[in-house]
């Protein structure tokens, strides 16, 4: 009993109850950290996954991205596409960006829907049509 006496009066007390209080305390911060983590975690979109991207139709970047896929779907294919709008944007991280553009054009006077999809890494000045098609299921409105 003298000696824990001791111990009391050498200042150890304050240390010992320190000691004390995190092991008590730090096993639930630890859970409370990975709960969030993991909350945050479920929250996100996966990398490399396809994300809607809504409000960005007005976007410039991305409406010269989408008049780029046009004009090069034109000279591709003699077509005769009038850039329109951007009616909606879906993106993709790969080695840079992949843009999923539904872009609403007029083709000799009717309003049409297509789906571009247009690679871009913009450190390197680099984009690139891959792809330019009829929208499935889409109509133009007025």
């Amino acid at each position: 009993m003298r000696r824990y006496h001791r111990v009391l009066r050498s200042g150890a007390a304050p240390a010992l109850l320190l000691l004390l209080l995190l092991t008590l305390v730090l096993p639930f911060i630890q859970t409370q950290m990975q709960s969030a983590r993991e909350k945050a975690a479920d929250e996100l979109p996966l990398d490399g996954g396809i994300v809607d991207t809504p409000g960005a139709e007005n976007d410039l970047r991305i409406v010269d991205l989408a008049r780029f896929a046009v004009s090069e779907h034109k000279n591709r294919t003699n077509a005769l596409l009038e850039f329109e709008k951007v009616v909606k944007l879906k993106q993709q991280v790969v080695a840079g960006m992949m843009y999923y553009i539904t872009i609403q054009v007029n083709e000799g006077g009717a309003k049409k829907m297509y789906e571009a999809k247009v690679w871009e890494q913009p450190w390197m000045d680099f984009k690139k049509l891959m792809e330019f098609r009829p929208a499935e299921g889409a109509s133009a409105s007025a």
